[in-house]
Parts: structure tokens; sequence; C-alpha cells
């Protein structure tokens, strides 16, 4: 037994006054002699006894009264029970938000440095051999250690070099780790307590199916333990955020406009008149705009740039607002070429101007070819005979095109193959000279290189012919075309075409149709292929079918499959934490030591990894926003961004209530504070105090003193 108050102790001195009073107010006998006293006497001794025990009772209550009273008052806590039942050592499992909002600061301190004070507490109070297990869980879930620990102080030290992620809490992914984590600890009593800003927006619809889960995972532990919410950190109610970057997501060429789209939106109720929004290209301003954002207003502003030399480019968009300065800017890593080569196979090349299969693509390809208008073409076509197509040439190629051609060699079908499997793009027109037949077994069925199997050629006999059906294209080439004024796909009139079914693998269809000619068929499809992509039509690229290359909108088309088919075989540069970043090199390139540079400058060495004809290389350790720079000289640096969910950036909070209901439903108790804790912990790990239970007894001692006082008095009498 401990006490809390051992200076009140001196107040159970007090006893002695009940025993003073006693002392001096003894009942004193008058002696009367009487004859017969003699027959009286047995009575008289056991009157006497009778007597004597009443006053010791009596007196007994008067010095229990002050007794408990200052022990009461002394807070005794009794600690030797919990340690009889294992509770002085037990295991925690804490559960650590450090998602981008609780980087939120007020007065120069976030919500993530109350989180690490309050885990710093709770580890700290776990007791000596208490085993200790500490789960991150902003983006996805992440251990601070590999294993459990039972030293504090490496504890506090690992907490201390952490700061908050930008990226939204995986909060029941998290837990459950967490519980997981209880399984393999130590001791029976166990904590499982989640520090987190609660950030409302992650307790959406979707919420109730990890709280079900989780709760059964609790029911259902070893040894159930006992949950408990911990909130942490200021209302924010004042946020701004760039959002969003929109941009053409196909291949950026030298000297082309790139145009970029922000969007700015204000979580808050602040008014801001004239906030100055800023457009960075690789760390240079390049312009300013200036918008007016109301209260839960959102604004966009668009930025022009035109790229003086090709590489890999870092794009930011700033807007000067509050203090909360990591989502005050997004960036963009855009990859810039000075040639895109593509190769024209063509099968069937013709005498004459525009009479070869492919003149028309050629010319839509390259618009300035020969400098014409002062622009650069981002296209550099070479063109070949389907007879003297060498597999050689596909080495020095990013796109390849098949124009009626009749057929080819294994040898040459093999190498094509590869090619797209390694992450070449390929493009596939029919004509009057294909051989359905072989197209259909050898390209379409045996591998399933192709998306679509010719059936049949249809209007060849004449009639109304086809369209392309007129509707709503979600597909990265062919958005562009939502807009009429970029041209209309159903202005195209198609005489003659192939009409087509999806091709199937092992009972699937390997493919997806992009657009449709009216009445449902097939007019373009698409079908992934290793690291590559294939695009095929139903009708030439020549004008001897369809009028499609003497349409305005055959340009701009053109030159999108193409882009996409390019940007296509670049994985993505622009990722979500937790997103692995991976690149592609030549061959040759596999196994040359190479250096990944972190947001922080670190620098972790990487290797490329051969993959078919290519090398890659792959790093997963992008829990960090920021950005990463991949070194690989003499080649020139390449960037990629890693960025939260702009979600993150609304800093509502649940309220009071919606955090206890979540409690409630969790089977959880809350905590505001770690006075909150040691009082919630105290009949556990700190001991129970049982001055009040004392103070019950002190009033049912008055009591029976009163009623036994009057009991003995009556008897008196």
């Amino acid at each position: 037994m401990t006490f809390l108050n051992v200076i009140m102790l001196g107040g159970m001195a007090a006893l002695t006054v009940p025993l003073v009073i006693h002392l001096f107010h003894r009942s004193k006998p008058t002696h009367v002699y009487w004859g017969a006293m003699h027959l009286l006497e047995q009575a008289l001794l056991e009157n006497k006894r009778r007597l004597n025990l009443e006053n010791l009772l009596l007196l007994l209550i008067r010095c229990l009264i002050p007794l408990l009273l200052a022990l009461a008052m002394a807070r005794p806590v009794f600690t030797q029970f919990a340690q009889l039942l294992g509770s002085a050592k037990s295991s925690l499992s804490v559960v650590l938000d450090d998602s981008y909002s609780m980087s939120a600061t007020r007065a120069g301190r976030s919500a993530y440095d109350d989180a690490v004070e309050a885990v710093g507490e709770l580890v700290d109070s776990a007791g000596r051999g208490s085993d200790v297990n500490v789960v991150l869980s902003g983006g996805s879930p992440r251990r601070l250690l590999d294993t459990p620990s039972f030293d504090s102080i490496r504890i506090d030290r690992e907490l201390g070099d952490t700061t908050p992620l930008h990226g939204m809490g995986s909060w029941g992914d998290s837990l459950e780790a967490g519980v997981a984590m209880l399984e393999n600890m130590s001791h029976p009593v166990r904590d499982l307590i989640w520090v987190s800003d609660f950030q409302k927006l992650n307790f959406g619809s979707e919420s109730s199916t990890s709280v079900g889960r989780l709760s059964q995972l609790i029911r259902e532990a070893d040894v159930r333990p006992r949950v408990i919410l911990y909130p942490v950190g200021e209302r924010y109610f004042n946020n701004v955020a760039v959002t969003s970057l929109d941009y053409s997501k196909l291949v950026q060429g030298v000297g082309q406009q790139f145009k970029v789209r922000a969007t700015i939106k204000n979580f808050g109720e602040r008014d801001w008149p004239a906030m100055r929004v800023h457009f960075r290209v690789n760390g240079n301003g390049r312009a300013v705009s200036q918008i007016r954002l109301g209260p839960k207003e959102e604004q966009q502003v668009l930025f022009t740039h035109v790229f003086d030399r090709a590489g890999s480019h870092l794009i930011e968009v700033m807007a000067e607002a509050d203090t909360l300065k990591f989502d005050n800017s997004r960036k963009a890593s855009i990859p810039v070429w000075d040639q895109l080569p593509v190769l024209l196979i063509d099968g069937d090349p013709g005498r004459g101007v525009l009479k070869g299969e492919t003149d028309y693509l050629s010319l839509a390809l390259q618009p300035y070819k020969g400098g014409r208008g002062g622009r650069t073409n981002l296209v550099e076509v070479s063109k070949v005979s389907a007879l003297d197509f060498s597999p050689d040439e596909l080495a020095t190629t990013k796109i390849a095109v098949l124009a009626n051609v009749v057929q080819m060699s294994p040898a040459r079908v093999t190498a094509l193959k590869e090619f797209v499997q390694a992450g070449g793009g390929l493009m596939v027109f029919p004509g009057n000279r294909i051989q359905v037949q072989w197209y259909n077994e050898t390209l379409a069925d045996k591998e399933g290189l192709l998306p679509l199997k010719y059936v049949k050629l249809e209007g060849e006999s004449g009639g109304p012919g086809a369209r392309v059906s007129a509707q709503q294209f979600d597909h990265p080439a062919l958005e562009f075309f939502n807009d009429p004024r970029n041209g209309k796909l159903s202005d195209a009139q198609i005489r003659i075409w192939y009409s087509a079914e999806l091709a199937v693998t092992q009972g699937r269809a390997v493919g997806k149709v992009l657009a449709q000619l009216e009445g449902g068929a097939p007019f373009l499809a698409e079908r992934k292929y290793g690291q590559g992509k294939v695009l095929q039509c139903v009708t030439p690229c020549d004008a001897d079918w369809n009028n499609i290359p003497l349409r305005p909108f055959f340009l701009p088309l053109m030159q999108r499959l193409v882009t996409y088919l390019a940007t296509e075989v670049m994985p993505s540069r622009n990722l979500q934490p937790g997103q692995t970043i991976a690149t592609f090199f030549p061959g040759r390139e596999a196994g040359r030591p190479m250096q990944m540079e972190m947001p922080n400058g670190e620098e972790i060495p990487v290797t490329p990894q051969k993959v078919g004809q290519l090398s890659l290389v792959e790093f997963n350790q992008t829990h960090r926003p920021g950005v990463y720079t991949l070194k690989a000289e003499p080649a020139a640096d390449t960037h990629f961004v890693i960025q939260p969910d702009f979600r993150e950036s609304d800093l509502e909070k649940l309220s009071e209530d919606g955090v206890e209901e979540l409690a409630e439903e969790l089977g959880a108790k809350v905590v505001h504070s770690f006075q909150d804790f040691e009082a919630l912990d105290q009949d556990r790990r700190f001991g129970r105090e049982v001055w009040s239970n004392l103070l019950w007894i002190v009033v049912f001692l008055i009591f029976a003193e009163m009623v036994l006082q009057q009991w003995i008095g009556r008897k008196k009498v």
C-alpha cells in the first residue's frame, strides 16, 4: 500500500482523543452497604462484564472514526493485488497517426508534436519489463521497430526521429496490425491505444466495415485487449490547398505548348481577396496569377509553358496562403522528348503522291516536316516496305505500325512480339491485302498479341457504309474529341471495313473496345501485352476504304494515338505515398549501380534488373512525400514526385460525440490527456485508491456509534 497524501497520516493521532475522554469519564459507582448484597453479587458480576464489553465496543468505534478519516484523507492506494495479478507489467500496442493532417500547426505546435509526446508518456509509464509496439498509420501501416521492444529509451529516440507522412490515414489496417502484434507479445495485460487527430474524412460510410472487422478481431483475440482512443491536436478551420494539376498525360515534346490547369480549394471560412498563385519550372518562376478565393470555394488557374530541352522537368504551382505549407503547392514530373521514333511498316507502298498505304499517316505524324511554320515535329517517322522490314529496325524505335501487311515470317513475328512485350507500342491497320486467317491464328489466337479477330469484310458490295458512333470517350487518347471543336469522329464515312470481335484467350477477352461503330461493332480496340500495348483498327489508314485521312480530326487522332502508346510504355512518375517507383532502361544497363536521392537528400543505391530486352529499376521506399531523383550518370537525372491525396487537406475533425460513438462501436474508452489515462489505468497498473470506501465506512461507524450510545443509555435508565 502507498499513500498519495502522506502528511495527512498525522491525523491518525486523533484516535487518542476518545481514549482520553473515556479514561476521564468512566462511571464511578457509589458504594451502598446492604445486608442482602451477597444475593446479587452474581448478577452484578455478569452485568459488569456486559457493560465493559459495550464500553470497549463503543470506544473502538470512536477510535476507528478519526483513524479511518485520517487514512481516507491520506489517499491510500493498494498496489500489491495488481502485482499479484501480473498487471505491473503489460503489453502495449500503440497505433500512431502520422498522416498529413497531423502536421497542422497552431502557435508553433502541431498535432503530431502532441501525439509523439503522448506516446512517449504512455511508453514511459508502461512499467519496467513491459513490451511496447508502435504502428505508424500514415499511408500504409508501418512498424516503428521490427519487433516489440522492452527498451523505452530506444522507442522514445525512434519516435523523436519521425515526422508526419503526407498520406491518407489507414486506420483500419493499422489497428488490425496493432491487434495482430499483441498476439505475439509477452504479458496477459494488453492495451491497444489509438493516438490520432480523428480527421473526419477518414470515417465515411465505408468505415463501418472496418469497425465491424476490427471488433471481431478484438473479440476473437486469445487475450482480449483493452482499447483506448486518444484524440490529440487542436481544431483547425482554415486551410487552402492546391488540390490538383490537370495537364495532358501524353508525351510532351520540345517546342510544344504545355498547358496546366491548377485547382485551388479553400477548405475554411476565411476570405482570400487577392491570393497570388505562382507557376515554377525546375525551381524557376515562370508566371504569377492573382485570384479571389472565398470561404469553401475553389478556383482554377491556367498556365502555359514551352520546354526548350528534352529530359525530366519539374513543374510546381504554389499559392501564397496559410501556414500549413505542404499542400499550398503541388508538383509534377514531366518527361519531355525531343524525338519520338515511329516505324511505319507499309504492306502496299504504292507509287505516286499519297498512293502508299502509310502516306497519309506519315503526313499526319510529321505536319511540320521541313520546318514549315517554324515549328518542329515530335514524331520522327521512318518507313519500310513489309518485304524489306528487318527485326533489327525495332531496336531504334518506340512505336511500330503495321499497315495492310499481308503476313510475316515467324522470325519477324517473334521479334515483333518481343518488341511489344519489352515495352514497345504497336498499331495495326488492315487493308485489301491482309490474310485474315493468318492474322487471327498467328497474332490473335495463339498468344493474343492483337485485341481483335477479324471476322469478314463488310461494305465491298456497296451500301450505306458505317460511321463511328457518337459517344463520350473516357480513354486518354480519345477524350480530346469529347469537345466538338476538336473534330467529330462520327463525321467520317467508312465504305469498307472488317467486322471484328474481341479475341479470347483462356476463356476471357484479352482487350477492350475504345470506340464503336454505329450498331455496337468495334472500330478501335486496345490490349496490353507484356510491358507494351497494341491498338488495332478495323479499317485502313489510307483513303481507299474511307475518308478518315481527309477529315480535320485525322491529324490529332493519329498524333494522340501514337503519343498515347509512347506514354504507356513509361511508368508514371507522379505517384502517391507507398506506391512503387519504376522506370525502364536499355537492357545493357542491367546491373549498373545507380542512386535514388530521397526528399531529405539521402542517397540509396539501386540496381536495374534485366526484364526481357530492357532493364528495370524499382524503388518502394516512398512513404515520405517529395521529389525523388534517380541519378544514373552520365545520363540526365530522372525525377519522381510523391504526393498525398488532396482530401487530407480538409482538416475537419470528428466531434467529441463522434469519437464517443466510435469508441462505443469498438468497445473502447476515450482519454484526452495522459492524466485521463492514469485515472483510467489506476485499478490495474497504478493500484486502486480506496479513500471513498473508507469515507463510507466512517459514515457507517458514526451512525453505529449513535445507535450503540442510545442503546447503552436506555439500559442504564
